[in-house]
């Protein structure tokens, strides 16, 4: 029962220290408990306000696809003589035309691998 040596007092003050850690363990875990409940109700609370407001499923691409349209028309830095001798060189003419429409081709063909199988 007692380790040799203890007395009474000594037990009650290891006790005592023993009963507060786990109290301590305790309050931690509960409130631990609490954070997968919350997160479930934020998650619910957003999908209510996206079921009751659907316009906004088509807003936000749109707006995505404006912000993007206007960061790709600000002015371009000019690269320095080094950095442009680093990268290859544009294809012109008809080359450029054949990997323009290679590309097209491939992202569609991609997009058919994905939809295929809605499709008897």
């Amino acid at each position: 029962m007692n380790p040799p040596g203890e007395d009474f007092a000594t037990r009650r003050l290891r006790l005592t220290s023993q009963i507060a850690r786990q109290r301590t363990e305790f309050s931690e875990a509960y409130t631990q408990l609490e954070k997968p409940i919350r997160y479930t109700e934020y998650g619910l609370r957003g999908f209510g306000f996206i079921r009751s407001n659907p316009w906004i499923i088509a807003a936000v691409p749109a707006t995505v696809g404006i912000i993007k349209t206007l960061w790709g028309s600000a002015p371009k830095k000019k690269k320095s003589p080094s950095e442009s001798q680093a990268t290859a060189p544009e294809p012109t003419g008809l080359k450029k035309t054949v990997v323009t429409w290679a590309g097209h081709g491939w992202r569609l063909f991609q997009l058919y691998r994905r939809i295929r199988s809605y499709f008897p």
